[in-house]
């Protein structure tokens, strides 16, 4: 057996049916432009409604000026700022400070934010009702459910405290007659019965409520939450900003669905923060100011020594005012002491915040021993003085350096207790919030906006999803691409052939009555006898030939668009039996409902009215067909010739085309497959391709049954028939294997029932040519 090749073409290597160039995605979007066109009318109404029931949301601002820290708290200068630790960025530290729970946690005791209310509504309807209610004017029960909310309720608990495991469970509040309530527990099981306005203690719970406009009977939703977890859902709801990067200008916002409440509680916050930042400063002062304190005693008892010693040297020494060597003595020494003492001090303050070892203190101590050197160089150029001299300049220093530190402390602790009192907490607002009068979500321009780009995005994903998920093959080009196999015609859509199904549909309901309008065909709900009437007399307008009485396409409307392209399929199919071992041409499908029998059908037309000797068989033993397409019965064909109940020239049925002759499949038998497998068959069509010029054979579906996969070893082509969207890539790879297989060889691909789009329209040019031509030959 010779062997002759899928086709010429190479396979494109690394192009996937997913890989569309841009032309080709602009092409596929603009032949289901309608598509996406609904479903951003989808999408956009979706928004449309969503901003007519959500809730919207106010938002309050107040804006905070930071005043910088003050670097030495007791106010005496030091040689270097870098001994002490430099303090953080302050609008860095002061942001974190307003989201802290020292600042947020009263203000969730004052307005309750550890217990959230939420009615039992209905969802979606719900929120319609509640946009036609007034606030509390309780709207009567939708639909007589009286359970759930409807709108204009109104729920405030004043305290709630719950046993530990209660706590953040889904307990139910439940209005009752006359301001009464109870609360219930996960289980439904009462916790506590009480009136609006009187505290309720019961079961470890204590509830509060001090206001309930509800119908009785509503039900609403309470959750009690833990600290740390109301802390956290309410800090999600803070939002602390740096107006303008390291100015100092904090902005403090909240969000709430009342825009009283939003613009409420950010002043809250604002207040809370300066509360909180006052009590801070006070605190360091008040730490300040105890350390001076402390200090003070010891410092007076220095003081005091100091005056003492002098004194009594003097009395005993009977000296006499300084010399000027004495004196240049006394002012020198005297501010290398008053800088250890400071010095001293300042070690001392930053001990009781850090240990010896810090580089701070370590720092200062470096200091003091070259300060404690220089005043020993300096003390060695006055050793010449004489030592009664010498000590009672000693004496005088110290005691003016304790006096002086002594003095400069006490006026430090005034100034101390003054700022305590008056202290701003280095904070001020600049702008308290106001009531907000629009809201900042929803916002219609941004959700509709957004809506119309997610709207255009789902629907290029859908048409995407629709073409390399959901549907089949739908691009010729992808089979000669990646499945190597010449496509030699790309068949529309076509009117005239539902048209002409309808009929075929309407013969066999005629001549089988029992079905009652049971057709897999495509039908219209009116009466069958009807419609098979006026579909009968559109064919009949149509401009039918002479005795013809089929209802094959390229015979009833041998000008329409389909038709066209298969010329080209016959143009192509000619061509390349030239080169085939014999003139079987077998025509197969992967899956029922693809058009091989369309096809074939059609094709024998074309080939007969070029003058051609064709035969068509129907080969599909099992639900053939084609018998009807020519008005006669599957009865006596090949069937019967395949088990030799009748000569093969009495199965052969002449048509209304002269050199085109038909044979049937025959009647039902048990095992087509068996019959084809017997060298009969064999037989059969080579006496057929000696008689005919061309012997069409049309196959049952290629992946469903064997039938065709033993025929196509005595084809000496094969044509392959898709249906847009319909094959799968595995659908169409696997036959292509399976043929190859069965030893056939398969000539090229026929794409049928392409939908008629924007990127399909110039398929049209043809047919208005040949209506042209038409006219003008009717004309002479």
């Amino acid at each position: 057996m010779d062997y002759y090749p899928l086709n010429s073409l190479s396979p494109a290597a690394g192009i996937e049916r997913g890989q569309l160039s841009v032309r080709g995605m602009l092409t596929l979007m603009r032949d289901h432009i309608w598509e996406i066109i609904v479903t951003m009318a989808v999408v956009l109404t979706l928004a449309v409604a969503y901003l007519l029931i959500a809730t919207p949301i106010y938002s309050a601002d107040v804006l905070v000026r930071v005043d910088p820290p003050e670097p030495n708290a007791l106010g005496l200068a030091l040689q270097s700022q870098d001994m002490l630790p430099q303090p953080a960025p302050s609008s860095v530290t002061e942001m974190a400070v307003m989201q802290s729970r020292s600042v947020l946690d009263p203000v969730i005791d004052r307005y309750r934010f550890d217990v959230s209310v939420k009615p039992h509504k209905v969802p979606i309807l719900g929120d319609i009702a509640e946009k036609f209610a007034t606030p509390g004017e309780p709207s009567a029960a939708w639909l007589g459910l009286k359970s759930f909310a409807w709108g204009g309720e109104r729920v405030q608990i004043g305290s709630l405290e719950v046993p530990r495991e209660l706590e953040e469970e889904k307990l139910t509040l439940v209005a009752l007659e006359n301001g009464a309530y109870e609360l219930l527990g996960p289980s439904d099981q009462l916790l506590v019965r009480g009136v609006v306005g009187t505290p309720a203690v019961e079961n470890g719970v204590s509830m509060l409520v001090k206001e309930l406009d509800a119908r009785p009977g509503t039900k609403f939703q309470v959750i009690r939450w833990n600290e740390l977890d109301a802390i956290k859902r309410f800090g999600e709801l803070v939002k602390v900003s740096d107006k303008v990067k390291d100015s100092g200008l904090l902005q403090i916002e909240y969000a709430d669905k009342s825009p009283d409440k939003a613009t409420e509680v950010a002043n809250a916050l604002a207040q809370q923060y300066l509360a909180t930042a006052i009590a801070g400063r006070q605190l360091n002062d008040t730490t300040t100011l105890a350390f001076i304190k402390g200090e003070l005693p010891r410092l007076l008892a220095d003081l005091r020594k100091t005056e003492d010693d002098l004194k009594h040297f003097r009395a005993n020494s009977q000296s006499m005012q300084p010399t000027t060597e004495a004196q240049a003595y006394l002012q020198g020494g005297l501010d290398i002491d008053r800088q250890i003492a400071t010095l001293q001090l300042q070690r001392t303050q930053l001990l009781e915040r850090y240990t010896a070892n810090s580089r701070w203190v370590q720092s200062i101590d470096t200091q003091l021993t070259q300060l404690q050197d220089a005043k020993a160089k300096f003390d060695s150029h006055f050793s010449g003085m004489p030592s009664s001299e010498r000590e009672s300049v000693d004496l005088l220093r110290a005691q003016k350096v304790a006096e002086a530190i002594y003095l400069g402390m006490v006026q430090k602790a005034e100034q101390l207790q003054v700022r305590r009192a008056s202290t701003t907490g280095g904070a001020h607002i600049i702008d308290r919030a106001i009531r907000p009068h629009r809201p900042v979500k929803p916002q219609p321009a941004i959700v509709l906006s957004g809506a119309l780009l997610l709207g255009l995005v789902s629907g290029v994903t859908l048409v995407f999803m629709r073409r390399h998920v959901m549907t089949g093959v739908t691009d010729p080009k992808y089979v000669e691409r990646r499945m190597s196999v010449p496509v030699f015609g790309e068949i529309l859509f076509s009117q005239q052939q539902l048209l002409l199904d309808r009929v075929s549909a309407g013969v066999v309901r005629k001549s089988l009555p029992g079905l009652g309008g049971r057709s897999t065909l495509p039908l219209q709900k009116a009466s069958p006898e009807l419609q098979f009437r006026a579909d009968a007399a559109a064919i009949g307008n149509a401009g039918s030939l002479d005795g013809d009485n089929s209802l094959i396409l390229a015979s009833r409307f041998p000008h329409d668009t389909s038709v066209e392209a298969l010329r080209a399929v016959r143009t192509a199919m000619t061509r390349d039996l030239t080169h085939a071992r014999n003139n079987i041409l077998m025509v197969i499908g992967p899956t029922p409902s693809a058009g091989k029998s369309f096809v074939a059908a059609n094709l024998a037309i074309l080939h007969a009215e070029i003058g051609s000797r064709v035969v068509l068989i129907d080969a599909d033993m099992r639900r053939g067909h084609l018998a009807l397409l020519f008005h006669g019965s599957n009865r006596g064909g090949l069937s019967e010739v395949l088990a030799e109940r009748m000569p093969l020239r009495n199965a052969l049925r002449p048509t209304h085309l002269e050199g085109l002759t038909f044979l049937s499949c025959g009647m039902r038998p048990e095992n087509p497959a068996a019959l084809l497998m017997k060298p009969r068959f064999k037989e059969v069509l080579d006496r057929l391709a000696e008689q005919f010029d061309l012997v069409i054979i049309d196959t049952p579906p290629f992946l469903a049954v064997t039938d065709a996969s033993i025929i196509a070893s005595e084809a000496g082509a094969s044509l392959l028939v898709l249906r847009s969207g319909m094959q799968s890539e595995e659908e169409i790879a696997d036959t292509i294997k399976k043929m190859e297989r069965a030893e056939g060889r398969i000539a090229g691909a026929v794409f049928n029932g392409i939908p008629l789009r924007r990127s399909t329209r110039n398929y049209g040019y043809s047919t208005n040519y040949a209506s042209d031509i038409g006219d003008l030959e009717t004309a002479h």
